[in-house]
C-alpha cells in the first residue's frame, strides 16, 4: 500500500493520474527521476576541488615561511658544499622555474575559477612575463651568483613557445644569469629533465638541485606512488642537504601518479582515483581505512 501511494504521490506531482499510469510507466518515471537526482562530477567540480589548494599556497604564511625555511637553509649548505669543493669543474647549481623560482598561482587560480584544464591559457600566461618570485628565491640566487656559482634554470616549459616569455619575466624581475645558456626549457621529443641535467653535470661539478617535484632532481624506477616512496626513502639524506624541496599542493607528478598518467579518463574517474588513496578514520569502528573505490 506504501508503494502504491508513493507511486501515486510521483506521478501527482508529475503532473499525471495514477490511474491511467501503468505500472511500468510509473516504474521507468521513478528511475528517470533517480537518475537526475544523481549528481555527475564534472569538469567544474574537478576545477574547484583545487580552490583550497590555490588560496592555501597564495595566502598562507605557512607557505611563505617554507620557501624562507628551503632558501636561509639553502645559503648555509652552498657554503659548505663551496668550502669543500674540489676539482676543476666549476660549481654548479640547477633550479625548476616554476614553483620553486616564479610564482604561477594566478595561473592556477584562473584555471580553478574558470574550469579550464592545462594547457589552456598557460602559454598565454607565461607570455605576459608577470610572474613574481618566489619567497626567498632572489634573495638566494644573487647570493649563489655572487659567490660564483654557475646556475642553471631547468624547466619543462616548451622551448619554442615559451622561451620568450620566460626570459622577459626573469630578466624584469632582474635574476641573475638569465640568458638562453642558462635557462634550459624543455625541446621537442624531450622526455624528463635527465638530458639537461646530464649537460649540466659534464662541464661542472652539480652541487645542489632545486624544484617542487620528485622529477627536479631524479626519475623513480616507476611512475608509481611506491616507486616515488622508495626514491624519497633512498634519497633522505640528500633532502636539506643537495636537494631542497619545496611545497606545491596545486599540481605536479604526485596527481599524474593518482591517474597513471592518463589526464583524459572521465570526471567521474578521475574524482574517484583521487579519493582511492585517501587513508581516513572511521569513529564507527575506531580504526583508519581507505575507500575500495572501483
Amino acid at each position: 500500500m506504501k508503494k502504491l501511494i508513493a507511486s501515486s504521490a510521483l506521478v501527482v506531482l508529475l503532473g499525471g493520474t495514477a490511474g491511467t499510469v501503468s505500472t511500468n510507466e510509473v516504474f521507468a518515471t521513478q528511475t528517470a527521476t533517480k537518475e537526475v537526482q544523481k549528481e555527475k562530477v564534472t569538469k567544474k567540480d574537478l576545477a574547484e576541488q583545487n580552490i583550497m589548494s590555490v588560496a592555501w599556497y597564495q595566502t598562507s604564511a605557512e607557505a611563505k615561511a617554507l620557501y624562507l625555511q628551503g632558501y636561509n637553509s639553502a645559503k648555509d649548505k652552498l657554503d659548505e658544499k663551496l668550502k669543500h669543493h674540489k676539482g676543476k669543474k666549476k660549481p654548479a647549481i640547477v633550479l625548476d622555474l616554476d614553483e620553486t623560482v616564479l610564482d604561477n598561482s594566478p595561473y592556477q587560480a584562473y584555471a580553478s575559477l574558470k574550469h579550464k584544464t592545462f594547457p589552456e591559457g598557460w602559454h598565454e600566461w607565461i607570455a605576459t612575463g608577470n610572474a613574481k618570485p618566489v619567497y626567498g628565491s632572489k634573495e638566494f640566487l644573487k647570493y649563489a651568483d655572487k659567490k660564483g656559482v654557475e646556475i642553471f634554470y631547468v624547466s619543462d616549459r616548451d622551448q619554442k613557445e615559451d622561451f620568450k616569455g620566460t626570459l622577459k619575466n626573469m630578466k624584469d624581475l632582474n635574476m641573475p644569469q638569465a640568458d638562453k645558456e642558462h635557462i634550459l626549457l624543455k625541446g621537442e621529443n624531450e622526455k624528463g629533465k635527465t638530458e639537461r641535467r646530464e649537460k649540466v653535470r659534464k662541464n661542472h661539478d652539480l652541487i645542489m638541485l632545486f624544484g617542487d617535484n620528485i622529477l627536479d632532481f631524479d626519475e623513480p624506477k616507476e611512475s608509481t606512488l611506491k616507486s616515488r616512496t622508495d626514491f624519497v626513502t633512498k634519497h633522505k639524506k640528500d633532502f636539506g642537504d643537495k636537494y631542497i624541496i619545496f611545497p606545491n599542493p596545486m599540481y605536479g607528478s604526485w596527481e599524474a601518479t593518482l591517474y597513471g598518467g592518463n589526464f583524459d579518463q572521465t570526471p567521474e574517474k578521475i574524482d574517484q582515483l583521487r579519493k582511492k588513496e585517501l587513508i581516513y578514520f572511521d569513529p564507527s569502528t575506531n580504526t583508519t581505512k581507505k575507500d575500495q573505490v572501483k
